[in-house]
């Protein structure tokens, strides 16, 4: 947050609730295509199938408190709103799974798959984007880019992307290590870290555009 007022009001709180919910739907929906899961949420995925003692979800905030460590020691902090992130990590694991076994019953045919990643991805970058302007606490594993993009003085897009291919690509050594193959990796998860950083910029820059959003979020 580098010194940024930490907003509460009523939009920021719902950008920040539709934000969770709406990451940990899209997650479920680009994983039920199985195309490949959505870079970020790959290196909990591939750990829940090489360590199915833990559900996806468990593993997801596992990942994030790593996450959290790092990104303290890059930024050179570590506040209360960040702490705070990490429980709204916590928050969205469980959301995630319960989103998961909600889509559960929906059918597999080809055709709806390709719809779950498109709509999953679409939906991804919407919920990303809330989050990044509720200028709250959000999952550590979206705060990581935003903050290091603000205190790097680095295009959001950039870190972003960067950031989706890193998880990508530790996601297929841990994968490769501990199961001998490519295990919840696609051409999905490529396209995913290829575009979502771009999606969300473009989506912020729309929600930033209106007035109204200008004036909790500026």
């Amino acid at each position: 947050m580098n010194g940024k007022r930490w907003n509460v009001e009523k939009e920021n709180v719902l950008c920040l609730v539709f934000g969770v919910f709406l990451d940990a739907f899209a997650v479920a929906l680009v994983t039920k295509s199985d195309f490949g899961i959505s870079a970020v949420s790959s290196v909990a995925y591939v750990l829940s199938q090489a360590f199915p003692d833990f559900a996806f979800g468990v593993w997801s905030y596992l990942f994030q408190f790593i996450l959290f460590i790092i990104m303290c020691i890059l930024v050179k902090k570590c506040s209360i709103p960040y702490l705070c992130s990490f429980f709204v990590g916590v928050i969205f694991g469980y959301t995630l799974d319960f989103c998961r076994f909600l889509i559960r019953p929906l059918p597999d045919s080809p055709g709806f798959r390709i719809g779950y990643f498109i709509f999953g991805t679409l939906i991804l970058m919407i919920g990303v984007a809330l989050l990044m302007i509720s200028r709250l606490p959000i999952m550590t594993q979206d705060l990581f880019t935003r903050e290091i993009s603000e205190c790097y003085h680095i295009p959001f897009k950039k870190v972003k992307t960067t950031f989706d291919v890193s998880c990508v690509t530790l996601s297929i050594v841990i994968a490769v290590t501990m199961t001998g193959g490519v295990i919840g990796i696609g051409a999905g998860t490529v396209i995913n870290a290829l575009i979502i950083g771009k999606g969300v910029d473009k989506v912020k820059g729309i929600l930033l555009s209106k007035k109204k959003y200008k004036i909790f979020f500026s």
